[in-house]
């Protein structure tokens, strides 16, 4: 319904994807002086989740989004961060793999920030990492963000990250496009570069982004 399995598998190869390269590219520019002090680089200190955050809210989330899919409600539905990221950690756990933990949501302005913690668990066995893994916390902040923009092939929306870092180390805009592309990331027609295609949920004919939320329009 909702393209699990390729979001699933996108969200995962971005955060693994974004961690090795932000370790080689960090390491590469500030050499020994970096790595004795990841630890303070890459802050694990706990969120408070917020009030807007629930089971509760997920599970109204969910029967809205299945109302507006069936045509039970025209027109469109707008959802806020809190309940998106409520949707997130308890409506659809196989969304999130296994390691990622804690993602949080912001929208403002129509862009879209996710963080979450990643455990360095998820790195793929690689020996060249071996001395570079001993440096760094149990799990590190990995953030992305983007905005939501259509394709020509309507049962795609793109989202173009403006911005990629794990904790206070962003990457250089020229490394998104190399970086996605590593990542095999799905082709779809007129998709920029600098873009992931997502694919729309059955019954939904576009998703944008107004302000601070997720803005989702019928197909009925």
């Amino acid at each position: 319904m909702l393209g699990i399995g390729r979001l699933k598998s996108c969200l995962g190869k971005i955060v693994l994807a974004l961690l090795l390269v932000v370790t080689a590219y960090a390491g590469w520019r500030w050499g020994h002086v970096f790595f004795p002090q990841i630890t303070a680089l890459f802050s694990t200190e706990e969120a408070a989740l917020s009030e807007t955050v629930s089971p509760e809210i997920a599970e109204a989330t969910m029967d809205r989004f299945e109302a507006l899919r069936r045509g039970e409600i025209e027109g469109r539905l707008s959802l806020s961060a809190g309940e998106i990221e409520s949707v997130l950690r308890y409506s659809v756990p196989g969304l999130i793999l296994a390691g990622i933990v804690e993602p949080r949501i912001e929208m403002a302005d129509g862009v879209i920030t996710l963080r979450a913690r990643v455990s360095v668990e998820t790195f793929p066995e690689m020996p060249d990492l071996d001395a570079v893994l001993g440096f760094l916390p149990d799990t590190l902040v990995v953030s992305f963000e983007g905005a939501l923009a259509p394709l020509d092939d309507e049962r795609w929306d793109a989202l173009v990250i403006h911005d990629i870092r794990a904790g206070i180390i962003p990457l250089p805009d020229r490394m998104i496009p190399e970086i996605l592309q590593a990542m095999g990331r799905e082709y779809v027609d007129g998709l920029a570069d600098d873009a992931l295609a997502i694919p729309l949920p059955d019954g939904i004919e576009s998703a944008y982004i107004v302000q601070d939320s997720l803005v989702l329009v019928s197909d009925r």
